[in-house]
């Protein structure tokens, strides 16, 4: 329930749902485990797993949603390694060459064997929309699995009319401006971790990681036209995180003070706990990104 890294969109407009409308959209594309000859399956799970009886759960004015993943594994090595003896063994019989094409076939029908008896690894990926401010943040370090949980909620839904929230600012200025002034906006501080890279963006990088990042030695990198691409960041002594330059919160961490906020719940009412901690999370998270985007102002045109 503790996001640990966020991506976070933005609505193009009002929203609001209906619960009992949005499970039965949801339950369309209900995760099924991988039928013999599937390599994955992706699909709507309950929000609260073996806690929980919805595969979404509604709480005040936000949604949570959680889809799965299950994939098939077959190692390429293996795959490749039985491929290469029934062409060698084709060649030496027939004394003739296997064409590429008759290779696909062959590693096609070897794939279609070892299916069935392929192990199996599964991942839950979790998100919330907030239907207050209309945001979507997904727990996510990776745009590209981001956007595969939005597409399937756009499949459910019929449409999903959203945008990165941070796709109109160019985060690399606004982050080197914080830094060169060491100056984070209003309710943040500038932590121990960056990186920095020329401007070509095949340029070098430089690294720094529990570093005191007033130093001279940044100071050099900023002035020989470095940008930042990603910054270490503490809200309100609450939750610490990377603020990248492509938009993404990475390696988020809490305070000990907000983690036992519901640790008086007795664990035999795990719903509840739940309950109370995506509440809890929500709310700071909703808070954090607000005050994240006060900081940046307007964005560009």
């Amino acid at each position: 329930m503790w996001f640990s890294n966020l991506i976070c969109y933005q609505f193009k407009q009002d929203v609001s749902y209906d619960q009992s409308e949005f499970e039965k959209a949801l339950e369309q594309d209900q995760f099924r485990p991988c039928s013999s000859q599937e390599l994955s399956s992706f699909g709507w799970t309950n929000a609260f797993g073996k806690h929980g009886q919805t595969l979404a759960h509604f709480s005040q004015k936000s949604i949570l949603v959680c889809a799965k993943r299950e994939e098939k594994v077959l190692p390429a090595a293996v795959v490749n390694d039985l491929v290469a003896e029934k062409i060698e063994q084709i060649e030496r019989e027939e004394n003739r060459p296997v064409k590429k094409k008759e290779k696909d076939e062959l590693k096609e029908n070897i794939l279609t064997t070892l299916l069935p008896q392929a192990f199996r690894k599964s991942s839950l990926q979790f998100a919330f929309i907030d239907t207050e401010k209309g945001w979507i943040i997904v727990n996510s370090g990776s745009f590209n699995k981001a956007e595969e949980l939005l597409a399937l909620l756009r499949k459910s839904l019929g449409t999903l009319p959203v945008v990165p929230a941070f796709a109109n600012y160019d985060l690399s200025v606004h982050l080197t401006d914080w830094l060169t002034k060491f100056n984070a906006p209003a309710k943040f501080e500038i932590g121990l971790d960056a990186e920095l890279q020329e401007a070509d963006e095949n340029g070098a990088q430089v690294k720094f990681k529990s570093f005191d990042l007033s130093s001279d030695e940044i100071k050099q990198h900023l002035d020989n036209g470095k940008l930042v691409t990603k910054l270490a960041l503490d809200w309100q002594e609450r939750v610490k995180f990377i603020f990248q330059n492509d938009g993404s919160l990475k390696r988020l961490s809490y305070s000990e003070t907000l983690k036992e906020q519901n640790a008086d719940i007795p664990k035999e009412d795990m719903a509840v706990k739940m309950d109370a901690d995506f509440l809890l999370v929500s709310e700071e998270l909703k808070a954090l990104v607000a005050d994240l985007k006060a900081g940046l102002g307007e964005p560009e045109a």
